[in-house]
């Protein structure tokens, strides 16, 4: 495995069979041209036959209702043993992109704040954006266990191709 640290522009062509976005990093790219870019990026990069696969949150699931300061409260150990309790507030939905600040709480009063956007892809947007990109879609799960969209755990589980798939005869 080799892990390249920067953007996808930095990769070199045709080197890898797998690329693989993790954490829900595909959400961040919130314009339309830094996903496309992005997304071409990786294309390059891979190997023909080569695979993409990343996780989205289903905008249809609306997660960001349950981003607030109760639902969202928790505490965090730190190594030393000391506690801070986080949550996040939304600050803002407007074309499936919300804004959200993350507060953490220190016991010493110190307060530390963490602002983003996220965007929520529609199942068909991501599907788009994958095939300008010239990928094939090859599954587009609904959760981690392989749940159809819309019936599992408010999860895109994507996984694409670069190239076409031959038609089956």
């Amino acid at each position: 495995m080799t892990w390249i640290e920067g953007t996808a522009a930095l990769l070199p062509d045709r080197t890898f069979d797998v690329a693989v976005l993790t954490s829900h990093v595909a959400q961040f790219f919130v314009e339309d041209a830094e996903w496309a870019r992005t997304l071409a990026d990786l294309h390059r990069a891979l190997v023909p036959g080569g695979r993409l696969v990343f996780d989205a949150r289903d905008p249809a699931d609306r997660r960001w209702e349950r981003w607030n300061p109760v639902d969202s409260q928790r505490r965090i150990t730190l190594r030393d043993g000391g506690q801070v309790r986080a949550w996040t507030e939304v600050t803002g939905v407007r074309d499936g992109v919300v804004d959200f600040i993350h507060h953490y709480h220190f016991a010493d009063g110190t307060e530390l704040r963490s602002s983003a956007a996220l965007r929520f892809r529609t199942e068909a947007q991501l599907r788009d954006s994958l095939c300008r990109a010239g990928f094939t879609v090859t599954h587009i799960h609904g959760g981690w266990h392989r749940e159809p969209v819309g019936q599992g755990d408010g999860e895109f589980a994507v996984l694409a191709r670069t190239g076409r798939l031959a038609p089956v005869s």
